[in-house]
């Protein structure tokens, strides 16, 4: 039986993500290198989501994007700049499980979830941004 709960590549455009027993609707990937300098940025961009080009769900996604190159060899991120982009793409899914009931995680458009801008600000706090 295949496992329904899986974990898409966030990496790559148009996928469905897939969070505890609901799916979220279709993300484009953010395209931009996984570096401090670009989760500053997407952090930045998540403050003021009303001019950035990204939704929350989007620097969720790309979030644990990032905190996965830390096991990459050819791509060295700080373990706690990794850790960050990690409690982001956590608290995305906490957030979408403790806030919605399961039946309106199922028609939910996420695109249009904002998490507290008090947590973006504390994340770039912690990066000294």
């Amino acid at each position: 039986m295949a496992n329904d709960n899986y974990q898409s590549d966030p990496r790559l455009p148009e996928q469905i993500q897939n969070v505890g027993l609901s799916s979220e609707t279709q993300c484009q990937a953010i395209a931009l290198p996984l570096t401090k300098e670009s989760l500053v940025l997407v952090l930045r961009c998540a403050l003021d989501i009303e001019n950035s080009p990204y939704t929350h769900q989007q620097i969720a996604w790309w979030a644990d994007g990032f905190q996965l190159a830390q096991f990459d060899q050819e791509n060295i991120v700080e373990a706690a700049v990794a850790d960050i982009a990690l409690d982001l793409h956590l608290q995305w899914q906490i957030y979408l499980e403790n806030t919605y009931a399961r039946e309106e995680l199922q028609t939910l458009d996420f695109s249009k979830i904002q998490l507290p801008a008090e947590w973006f600000s504390k994340w770039l706090a912690q990066l000294d941004a």
